[in-house]
């Protein structure tokens, strides 16, 4: 017992340990999204418009969507009817209580979990501009807004601004992980910061009462 207790534990703390990790690629040769936990995961070709699925870093299966045709559904099936079920009523005055407890603790949850992640890869070039001038200007500010308030991350991206024509030209590799065990300590924080009995008893409601007694 005692053996299948620590295998238990080791199991789950290696979990845990393991990361959400999603990578975007932008070259010339590959253009494409890996999304997944530690090396395992889906990736999405954005040229040849196909999936794979990757185990363990190995390309294991591709996935190529192919296009359905639609089938018509017989005219003369009737509908089933439905059954009644129970009214039940919500109070605005009761959501609306919950709401202040409610946006902070998500909002302390999404800030917490933007603390979690970890910048494993990042580097590219941007060429873009608008038709606009003016417009373009403001996304150079904006970029160097950026830039001077965290320029550990920012400045790993150089960006290149085009005046006299609308343009977009890429090239970049990103990857950016985020470990289970934080999202794990940041969930179980907002449960305890959510007003769990109210919305428990908000989404199941209150029956109405008929008016014929």
């Amino acid at each position: 017992m005692l053996y299948m207790t620590i295998i238990l534990i080791a199991l789950i703390a290696g979990i845990l340990l393991l990361r959400i990790r999603l990578r975007l690629s932008l070259e010339t040769e590959k253009k494409s999204l890996f999304f997944g936990l530690g090396k395992s995961g889906i990736e999405y070709d954005f040229k040849s418009k196909s999936s794979a699925l990757f185990l363990f870093g190995f390309h294991t299966k591709d996935f190529i969507k192919e296009k359905k045709e639609k089938v018509e559904k017989p005219k003369d099936i009737k509908a089933k009817p439905k059954k009644d079920k129970s009214k039940r009523k919500r109070s605005v005055t009761d959501i609306l209580k919950i709401i202040p407890k409610s946006s902070q603790a998500l909002w302390n949850y999404s800030i917490g979990l933007l603390k979690s992640v970890i910048v494993e890869e990042l580097h590219g070039d941007i060429r873009a501009g608008f038709d606009s001038p003016d417009m373009t200007g403001q996304l150079f500010g904006y970029y160097q807004a950026a830039y001077y308030a965290v320029p550990a991350v920012v400045g790993r991206i150089n960006y290149v601004p085009v005046w006299d024509e609308a343009a977009f030209e890429a090239s970049m590799k990103a990857s950016v992980v985020i470990p289970l065990y934080k999202i794990f300590y940041r969930s179980i924080i907002l449960l305890f910061s959510l007003p769990l009995r109210e919305i428990i008893k908000i989404t199941i409601g209150r029956k109405e009462r008929s008016h014929d007694g």
